[in-house]
């Protein structure tokens, strides 16, 4: 097996925003005996972990920019590098407050991605494959072209692209302090509409590019679903591979779970979990109400628009619903003001606790997924396993992840916004009917969307390069 690097801005069990960290996290543990991880050192790693010192160099980008680089081991996790650097990530959030990012991430991320070539040399840490996600480690690729000869000839580099949406694109004048050649703000680089664009860099310089599911390779490549990266990603089709990302079933599982009221691996002991939600949030107790649950980044991708336009018709109807999430602040304000009408029936959370995402999905009937996109998405699998049936968009990774139940699948699907309270009312016709619901759910939780297939294929990539 090769050396990898797993290169990230995120990774359970250190620090997580998002499903990035999970999947980084998931296949880090899988490939431990032969890999590296490298991560910022954020103010959360320090309160939570027990890490030291080991060294310090510089990093050169220009001659009126260089940066004092600390480098950090945890007791804890071998193999596992931190990148120090107070002035950038001794901060409360990853990306920045309240969802907007840092105005100096490219600053930030560009600092990571350059000093983990700087550490590889200075530690002698000989990687024959790196893996970085998404474009805050973007930049790696291309500075491991231009400046890394020892490593150029033979590391190779697979990037994935987890979320299009995101791309990291800064004004131009942020160019100078990346250190590359004038060269390389062309469109041929990473020039965009007069911008800088990161993820170009990921695109252009890694060996292979990887996609989060099958569904998502395709869709990127679309003018729909590629954010105005179609074309580039069209020309790099030969180099793109779609894998459905996996579920840690160590972490995700009803029997294995410390964090719900009562481990289960049937119906009735899922209905024990139900009740003491609905008690706990002050919804009407009673077993035989569907509830419906999202656990979510309140974002336009994440279909929430569609849930605020559509609850007069959703609460003229015999459910409930619980929300759990944080982002942009029109959602939580609206959301926040449909629950204080509909106390009974409608539940808002916001930000994000671990322990209660674990009992939304150990407590609900259904989980939605009303995705606009969707590059794969862990809780519709998440959910699966718990015994929640999900209804999703049939986009991306929820089109490779759930079947409709009509055509003898395991949750129910819909594209167009006016199928959605069909589709809706579908669910409810069958969780009605209780043999049916019954096998259904039974069904839904002998569903394996493990690590086992997905891990695999990223084992014969890297062995390929």
């Amino acid at each position: 097996m090769k050396k990898i690097g797993y290169v990230a801005a995120e990774c359970v069990p250190f620090i997580k925003v998002g499903g990035l960290a999970d999947v980084v996290g998931s296949l880090f543990k899988i490939f431990k005996r032969n890999s590296y991880l490298f991560l910022p050192l954020y103010k959360k790693i320090k309160e939570k972990f027990k890490i030291k010192e080991i060294g310090e160099i510089e990093i050169y980008f220009t001659d009126f920019r260089k940066e004092k680089c600390k480098i950090y081991k945890t007791v804890d996790f071998q193999n596992v590098i931190f990148i120090g650097n107070d002035y950038y990530f001794d901060r409360d959030e990853v990306y920045g407050p309240e969802g907007k990012d840092y105005p100096d991430n490219i600053e930030r991320f560009s600092f990571f991605s350059r000093s983990i070539c700087e550490i590889c040399k200075y530690l002698d840490i000989k990687i024959d494959v790196f893996h970085c996600n998404d474009w805050h480690t973007s930049l790696l690729p291309l500075y491991l072209k231009l400046f890394y000869n020892d490593f150029k000839r033979n590391t190779k580099v697979v990037f994935t692209i987890h979320n299009i949406a995101y791309q990291g694109i800064f004004p131009s004048e942020k160019f100078s302090i990346l250190g590359l050649p004038s060269e390389y703000f062309s469109i041929e680089g990473i020039e965009f509409y007069g911008d800088i664009n990161l993820m170009k860099a990921g695109i252009i310089y890694s060996d292979i590019i990887t996609t989060v599911s099958k569904k998502f390779a395709d869709e990127i490549i679309t003018p729909e679903f590629g954010f105005k990266l179609d074309g580039l990603l069209r020309k790099y089709r030969e180099k793109i591979v779609g894998i459905v990302n996996g579920i840690d079933y160590q972490i995700w599982h009803p029997m294995l779970d410390e964090y719900i009221k009562r481990k289960y691996k049937t119906l009735k002991g899922k209905m024990i979990n139900k009740v003491y939600l609905q008690e706990e949030l002050s919804l009407i107790k009673k077993e035989d109400i569907p509830l419906f649950s999202i656990v979510s980044r309140l974002v336009e991708q994440k279909g929430i628009d569609l849930i605020i336009e559509k609850i007069n018709d959703l609460m003229n109807k015999n459910i409930q619903i619980v929300i759990l999430g944080e982002g942009e602040e029109k959602y939580k304000e609206k959301l926040s003001e449909i629950s204080l009408k509909n106390p009974e029936k409608f539940c808002f959370i916001q930000g994000f606790n671990e322990k209660l995402a674990h009992q939304i999905y150990a407590s609900s009937d259904f989980f939605l997924m009303p995705s606009r996109f969707e590059p794969c998405g862990l809780g519709q699998m998440i959910a699966l396993k718990y015994g929640s049936v999900p209804v999703v968009r049939k986009v991306g990774g929820l089109y490779d992840t759930v079947k409709d139940y009509e055509e003898n699948g395991w949750g129910f699907t819909f594209y167009k916004d006016d199928e959605f309270i069909p589709t809706i009312e579908r669910a409810i016709s069958v969780y009605n009917n209780k043999n049916l619901w019954e096998r259904l759910v039974k069904k839904c939780m002998e569903l394996d969307f493990s690590w086992k297939n997905s891990s695999q294929a990223y084992k014969e990539i890297y062995e390929s390069l």
